[in-house]
């Protein structure tokens, strides 16, 4: 146990070391957020359900969730995998199964802090009010439900190589982003589009975050969808991490 913590610890202090993928995972969210802001009126109702304002914050929070998560098990694992550090581990004492599991873990300790600087822009520059207890309850919230993006993360990272990582994460994080509706309302797009995003994880996990603002309380349906993506993908990187251990390239 203690090995697995070291181990975990380590991951977390190399992310949060990186500033080139601190800058990115922060500063994406927050600067789409402003450039957004002033799309529309502040209290312009979106999808008759909460103003703009808040709507942009929630979805700019499920972004950073997603940027976080692509970046942090995408992009890096598929580097530690091409670099051999990945066949290094397995002469630790640290069980295989721990290697998943650890990367999930970070990934999902690395989004708690980005969730944060897209509230307090919203709080301090985009005019939202929330009571002590819903900040509280919408940033665990998202944290917490942002699970099946830190495994989609692991997973683009076991599946692309390290010359691939970069396209393929930051197409996956504009067309998750886009095509579920984290920059659109789910209004203005157009009827397949709505479907398309109705079947996106990156829609369900925004739609938490509004359906707790706008009071309507937990979204059953939501969460049930994420957790399906939860395990799908799950069971997807245990396969394919499998698959890898047998034949000693993992």
């Amino acid at each position: 146990m203690s090995a697995l913590l070291a181990f975990l610890r380590f991951e977390v202090g190399r992310l949060l070391r990186n500033w080139k993928f601190l800058a990115i995972t922060v500063g994406f969210p927050v600067v789409f957020y402003a450039l957004f802001l002033h799309d529309r009126s502040p209290t312009e109702v979106v999808d008759n359900a909460v103003p703009w304002r808040e709507y942009l914050m929630v979805s700019m929070g499920s972004f950073a969730a997603l940027v976080a998560g692509l970046n942090a098990g995408g992009s890096r694992l598929s580097a530690e995998r091409s670099s051999g550090w990945a066949r290094q581990l397995r002469v630790t004492p640290i069980p295989a199964w721990s290697f998943v599991a650890t990367k999930v873990a970070a990934t999902m300790l690395v989004i708690l802090p980005v969730l944060v600087p897209v509230e307090i822009v919203g709080a301090a520059f985009g005019g939202v009010h929330l009571g002590p207890g819903t900040w509280v309850e919408l940033t665990l919230l998202l944290w917490v439900t942002a699970l099946p993006l830190a495994i989609l993360g692991v997973l683009v990272g076991f599946l692309v190589h390290q010359e691939t990582a970069y396209p393929v994460v930051t197409a996956l994080m504009f067309i998750l982003g886009y095509f579920g509706g984290l920059f659109d309302p789910l209004s203005h797009m157009s009827p397949p589009l709505q479907t398309a995003a109705r079947a996106l994880p990156s829609f369900h996990h925004a739609s938490l975050g509004l359906a707790l603002i706008d009071g309507k309380g937990f979204g059953v349906q939501d969460a049930l969808v994420l957790a399906a993506y939860t395990m799908a993908l799950g069971l997807a990187v245990l396969a394919k991490h499998r698959l890898e251990e047998a034949r000693g390239l993992a």
